[in-house]
């Protein structure tokens, strides 16, 4: 495994982040005792980032983190995440998700309509009272007395304008509860707004082979080492390994002329290397602009992580097929 350092902090971080949204989820099950294999074979592999959210499973993804590296706490880089919440309802069915859980193993087909369920009942909240509460919430669930990293989970614009979230985090940091403070941006817009504020020390976006957006708007932008950048979405959610199946099904993606040419020169590389070789090519991608200190890719189960860590191990891009991938003509 290789380290970065992190922007302007002390922190150096693993290449690869393990991103925990799919610890504890109702939808995505996989049992406790895998989880935590899994997250222990992240760390004897050299992975020190762990990217979670007080959200994820309903705390229950920081809950196994928490339990998983109690006892090694000072081998971890925690990054976690507040801003969304549950309503009234969602926490009601939250309440109830140990009973829910095997039922939705046994009848797949009611998954769809549990995710979109699940955001409908999703909202926010930045109030400094809220955002308090969860970090707290969030140091006792992780069994630590502090988070590395504070995030702002993908707050509206105008709270980011507004700033009062920044005092907030600033007394946070003071107390010692966080070491450093960021944001987990929506777009790149936003993450444009974020650099107009000095304390923030990482900035979470989207890059990929089919959103080079912030290669073109914010890292030009970026003075040396300064801010953190956490790179997520390194597979497009997936769809980079459905559109090179059957490209016709995203026609909102194909019809741009830049994407077009990216997606072309990937269909050459895979052909060269085979598929096996898309999420190598996808995950070299995003490592070699220097400005990314960490991608984090969301991990399952062991097999899921061996996956991911040999598209990190796998040989780096050289310069022609970097320049023929970069979405620009």
């Amino acid at each position: 495994m290789k380290y970065r350092n992190f922007g302007s902090t002390d922190l150096v971080v693993s290449e690869m982040g393990i991103g925990g949204s799919h610890f504890g989820s109702m939808i995505n099950q996989q049992s406790p005792q895998e989880i935590i294999r899994t997250l222990s074979q992240s760390l004897d592999s050299g992975i020190n980032f762990y990217d979670i959210a007080d959200i994820y499973g309903q705390g229950e993804s920081e809950k196994l983190v928490g339990k998983t590296f109690k006892n090694k706490r000072d081998q971890v880089i925690y990054a976690s995440k507040s801003g969304f919440c549950l309503s009234n309802t969602g926490s009601i069915i939250a309440k109830v998700k140990p009973f829910l859980k095997p039922i939705i193993r046994l009848i797949k087909p009611i998954k769809q309509p549990l995710l979109q369920a699940r955001s409908s009942q999703l909202k926010q909240d930045f109030s400094a009272a809220y955002l308090v509460s969860a970090v707290e919430a969030s140091l006792k669930r992780l069994q630590t007395d502090y988070l590395d990293i504070f995030q702002l989970h993908e707050p509206p614009v105008s709270v980011i304008k507004n700033g009062e979230v920044f005092e907030t985090m600033e007394k946070l940091k003071s107390q010692g509860k966080i070491r450093y403070y960021g944001i987990a941006c929506r777009n790149v817009e936003d993450a444009l707004v974020c650099l107009n504020y000095p304390g923030c020390s990482s900035l979470q976006i989207e890059i990929n082979l089919l959103n080079q957006t912030a290669v073109d708007k914010v890292f030009p932008l970026l003075e040396k080492d300064t801010v953190g950048i956490i790179a997520r979405q390194a597979f497009a959610s997936g769809k980079l390994f459905k559109l090179l199946q059957n490209p016709e099904a995203f026609p909102e993606v194909t019809e741009d002329i830049k994407v077009q040419h990216t997606v072309q020169q990937l269909q050459e590389l895979v052909k060269q290397r085979g598929k096996e070789a898309i999420a190598q090519i996808a995950i070299q991608f995003v490592l070699q602009f220097a400005p990314v200190s960490v991608v984090v890719v969301g991990t399952r189960n062991r097999q899921h992580l061996a996956n991911n860590l040999a598209a990190f191990s796998s040989p780096i891009l050289t310069q022609e097929e970097m320049a023929a991938l970069v979405s620009r003509l």
